[in-house]
């Protein structure tokens, strides 16, 4: 009963910050309210109860870890990528055998904060796209990624059939694009989604001319990799790593997701969704973030302190003091682009709270998952991360710590702006 009270004093304050942005006039910050509102949870008839027309995602997404995903996901696709402003590219088109050649402008808010899911294959991902594609109202497109996947299949290819040459596009061309099991592919077919995420465009050659054909927008990746230790992956590049603005461990389901899924197969038929926004929508609410939101120096410094700290956490004696051997931990620690991306994700998320400013709250809210994947540690060390359960939780515990354990993490220890 106290976590029923809890959710629904959780939903009653964020519609009352919709309703707050409203009679301000804040249009477009009350457009972004409202469509996130309505994502998660449907929308309401005009007095106040839900419309089961257009229910939302946690109406079809069971289990914690399938909400706290889809809420990761509502970040990236708000939040822009890792480019800092808008640029103009040249783009040469083909049609009809013609070559044209055009100047176009790359807006920043090309690129989404794209979003990796860790865990093993059967927990509800591709559920959760197609589902989150169909709130967003976007175009969605999916790759099975197969050690015989090769590069030109997950982007795009000429291809001759007597006298005529026909233009080969793949699922990459649509706004939102599952990389199932990513780490089944080999390095240079992963490789191949990198111009794409980081760039929103695509290059190619034709007839011995470089083509460049520019992806939808709003886009982004969503990709799914099986632990490393699982028979037949390939650790993916750190520079494919790299960007992902975060990383979700998904462990597998406890018994009351597993129920929960069960019983919701019942009515899963009959339930259709439905956007309850669209690709404008989202790109004028992007502009918003990215241009209104502000970030004050001092959470910039603060910002720039975690990034540092995680370049050598055991120089803070509260972390890990057990561990005897304090230097070497790290050999490749997360950089500037995690610092762009834990920026651009505060932005949005102090935005989704009713806030034009960004606080320390915001910041430390999605700290661990934006910096987790991007840690490459000495594996000398691995008997000091068996001894926390492995890898993965020794990361953990290095970034947030754990109360219960008396454990400091980085996220302690670094001193948060007053």
């Amino acid at each position: 009963m106290g976590a029923m009270n809890a959710k629904a004093k959780d939903l009653r304050g964020h519609y009352e910050v919709e309703e707050r942005l409203k009679n301000q006039g804040n249009r477009v910050h009350y457009e972004l309210v409202h469509s996130v509102n309505n994502i998660l949870n449907g929308k309401r008839r005009s007095d106040g109860s839900p419309d089961p027309q257009f229910p939302g995602a946690r109406d079809q997404l069971k289990g914690k870890q399938l909400e706290r995903i889809c809420t990761a996901l509502i970040v990236g696709v708000y939040s822009g990528g890792d480019t800092t402003s808008g640029s103009e590219k040249v783009v040469r088109k083909q049609s009809a055998g013609k070559i044209t050649e055009e100047r176009v402008i790359v807006p920043s808010s090309m690129t989404c904060g794209h979003i990796l899911m860790t865990g093993l294959p059967g927990a509800g991902k591709t559920h959760l796209g197609k589902v989150a594609s169909s709130l967003f109202g976007l175009s969605f497109g999916r790759f099975q990624m197969t050690p015989d996947k090769t590069p030109r299949e997950i982007t795009v290819y000429a291809s001759k059939e007597g006298d005529e040459t026909f233009i080969n596009y793949s699922a990459l061309f649509n706004n939102m694009v599952l990389a199932d099991e990513i780490n089944r592919a080999t390095p240079k077919t992963q490789s191949a989604l990198l111009e794409g995420m980081s760039e929103g465009s695509v290059s190619f050659k034709s007839k011995g001319t470089d083509i460049t054909e520019v992806l939808p927008h709003p886009f982004i990746v969503m990709g799914t990799q099986n632990p490393l230790e699982h028979e037949g992956t390939y650790p993916l590049p750190e520079a494919q790593l790299d960007r992902f603005m975060m990383n979700i461990l998904f462990p597998l389901a406890d018994k009351e997701t597993i129920i929960a899924i069960l019983r919701f197969l019942k009515i899963q038929l009959s339930t259709m969704t439905r956007p309850v926004t669209n690709a404008e929508q989202i790109l004028r609410c992007r502009e918003f973030i990215w241009n209104e939101i502000e970030v004050s120096e001092e959470i910039e410094d603060y910002i720039a302190d975690l990034i540092v700290g995680c370049y050598d956490p055991l120089q803070f004696k509260d972390i890990f003091p057990s561990i005897h051997e304090r230097s070497g931990l790290v050999k490749n620690p997360p950089n500037v682009r995690a610092a762009m991306h834990l920026r651009n994700a505060s932005k949005t998320l102090a935005a989704i709270r009713g806030s034009r400013k960004v606080e320390a709250r915001d910041v430390k809210k999605r700290f661990y998952e934006i910096v987790n994947h991007r840690f490459i540690l000495n594996e000398n060390l691995r008997g000091e991360f068996a001894k926390y359960g492995g890898r993965d939780e020794f990361v953990r515990l290095l970034v947030i710590g754990d109360k219960e354990r008396d454990m400091h993490g980085i996220l302690d220890v670094v001193p948060v702006p007053e």
